[in-house]
């Protein structure tokens, strides 16, 4: 979008049309101690000197080669088709806004209702709603939905859980006064057993699976310790695995919710991204945000409208569900033509692959006297390596000797695991063939050195 500065002239006429004497009364109502009170430091540059200068920072980023990307730990490199990012540039959606006039806003409504079906599908959930501002807050939603529900203000949240998914329930919840408990890990896997005789009844258990270490969770073990607490079940999951394990639905969860990024939305420096929220039919009035339903008009046509809409425009303020608004409109919409493009045999293709790819690293690494964190739990597209050496060294050496980027050091999110400083987390995905996952395990060995491998 092209720079449109406001001249002296434009700034005067904004002011006088909303009462403003000047710009320091329009900001009157900020603390004096949060205003700067001096001109920022910025040098007088020419334009020219300011592109020179921007093109100089944006040379410091290094552009990595997919095949030689294995970093996960929440966001995820997926090939994009270029048709996905042509049509998403196009003005009628880059433009759009929340569609509250239906009749001239079907062309979004009707990519919003396919956006819910395709979630609805995906998860096993009978209804899914125009989606959220990312898988964090969508889970932080969830909870408070369940608070509406159960009346009650203890959550229990899986150790194991991505931790920047805990730390946006921690700020949402905190305000509600609930107390958010934590279900110990067992090796890469929640112990749910574990809290069986000592649950209380609370509003929420969470599964995440797979988890932040990549392990696949046993969602009957979470739903039983669920109904023992007289509790909704939570699922979060990454949208990528479910054409190959189990969906939410199908071991009884109540809300399934997460991050649709890895649906064809590009990493983009972390953001921004799109969430994605389904539950049962008999929550459906409890849900944040807004659904889209079909119908149809006087002449039998197909018609799309905002069925429900529990924000605070549109209802009571303290009956309201949520304020979001436009959200990641776009971005949803992104997922859907995605997932139309693939189709329910490429997006099954993409899950093969991607656990396919990280089966065989993980079997080329045993061989390198690198093995898994915890073997014994079953995984889909990332595992936790347990390396002979510090993940610090071998993670600068991959890089700079080698040109790999071999993933994740988890002593930044599990200080306390035991050899925690030796824990890397590995991704692979359809972006990574043979001759990548090769060339990995080549240059492992060669940094973990002949020792490690003679012991291998």
């Amino acid at each position: 979008m092209a720079y449109t500065p406001h001249t002296p002239a434009d700034v005067e006429i904004m002011l006088k049309s909303i009462g403003a004497s000047s710009l320091d009364d329009l900001f009157r109502d900020i603390p004096a101690e949060l205003l700067l009170d001096k001109p920022l430091d910025i040098p007088a540059m020419t334009e020219f000197e300011v592109d020179a200068y921007f093109e100089e920072r944006a040379a410091e980023n290094h552009n990595w080669i997919p095949g030689r990307n294995f970093l996960g730990a929440g966001a995820y490199q997926h090939f994009i088709p270029s048709a996905s990012l042509y049509l998403i540039g196009r003005g009628e959606f880059m433009t759009c806004y929340t569609p509250y006039q239906a009749e001239v806003s079907q062309g979004t409504l009707q990519a919003i209702y396919e956006f819910q079906s395709h979630i609805c599908s995906l998860t096993g959930m009978e209804v899914a709603n125009a989606s959220m501002y990312d898988g964090a807050t969508a889970l932080a939603e969830a909870l408070t939905m369940a608070i509406r529900e159960k009346r009650k203000n203890i959550a229990y949240l899986p150790e194991l859980l991505h931790p920047h998914y805990r730390e946006a329930c921690e700020s949402f919840v905190q305000g509600l006064g609930m107390e958010l408990r934590t279900i110990p890990a067992n090796g890469a896997q929640t112990d749910y057993a574990s809290l069986m005789d000592s649950i209380e009844p609370c509003a929420a258990v969470v599964v995440a699976t797979p988890n932040a270490l990549g392990g696949i969770e046993d969602g009957d073990a979470a739903r039983a310790l669920a109904d023992k607490g007289n509790a909704l079940l939570i699922s979060v999951v990454n949208p990528t695995s479910l054409p190959v394990l189990a969906a939410p639905g199908d071991y009884g969860a109540d809300i399934a919710c997460g991050e649709a990024q890895p649906l064809g939305i590009p990493l983009s420096f972390g953001g921004p991204y799109a969430g994605f929220f389904a539950s049962t039919k008999k929550l459906i009035r409890k849900m944040p945000g807004r659904i889209v339903g079909k119908t149809t008009d006087k002449d039998g046509k197909d018609g799309y409208v905002l069925t429900l809409q529990t924000r605070e425009q549109h209802i009571r303020r303290d009956k309201a569900t949520s304020n979001i608004c436009t959200n990641q409109g776009l971005f949803a919409l992104l997922t859907v033509i995605y997932m139309t493009l693939l189709g329910k045999e490429g997006l099954t293709e993409v899950a093969e692959t991607s656990l396919a790819r990280t089966q065989q690293l993980a079997d080329g690494l045993a061989d390198a006297g690198i093995r898994l964190f915890d073997a014994a739990t079953p995984h889909f597209h990332e595992v936790a390596l347990k390396l002979p050496i510090s993940a610090d060294e071998f993670r600068h050496r991959m890089k700079e000797d080698h040109g790999i980027l071999p993933g994740f050091e988890l002593k930044n999110w599990y200080p306390n695991f035991p050899e925690a400083e030796k824990l890397l987390l590995v991704n692979c995905t359809e972006v990574h063939t043979g001759a990548d996952i090769d060339r990995f395990v080549e240059a492992a060995k060669s940094v973990v050195g002949a020792e490690a491998v003679a012991q291998a």
